[in-house]
């Protein structure tokens, strides 16, 4: 576990110290970053996410509470934190701005270490519900015919 293990202890730091360089030391430049945001392949779309999540969230942090290590795969979950000041872009191009609110919720992802010793994949989940709730989005139900 040792070697994945310290892998995803560097991008937590990098991800809790907004350093979108460290944050892509840890992906190989192929690599493939999937979110309910959307799938991002290589650095510069992996920067870009980061970039609008640092944006949106300029106090944000990320405490892991578990991890569990399955062959070349680190499975982690965590809570994420962080107030909403920025503008924060939802999928479908929606833009919502900072409205102060504070943000906490749990969060899981995987991700595979390549030949390189950097992640080649990620992926996270989180409840989509909970985390618009938070930020006060308007969600609106539509039927459709």
């Amino acid at each position: 576990m040792s070697e994945i293990g310290a892998l995803l202890d560097a991008l937590t730091d990098a991800i809790s110290s907004q350093d979108e360089e460290r944050v892509l030391r840890c992906f190989g430049t192929r690599a493939v970053f999937v979110t309910p945001a959307g799938v991002m392949e290589g650095h510069e779309q992996i920067g870009w996410y980061f970039r609008q999540l640092f944006t949106a969230f300029p106090d944000m942090h990320n405490e892991t509470t578990t991890r569990t290590v399955l062959g070349d795969t680190i499975v982690v979950e965590w809570t994420f934190s962080g107030t909403h000041i920025g503008v924060l872009l939802l999928p479908g191009g929606t833009e919502i701005t900072g409205t102060g609110r504070r943000v906490v919720l749990p969060a899981a992802g995987a991700y595979t270490m390549g030949d390189d010793g950097v992640f080649a994949s990620g992926r996270v989940y989180y409840d989509q519900l909970t985390f618009y709730r938070q930020t006060g989005c308007d969600l609106r139900l539509r039927r459709t015919a």
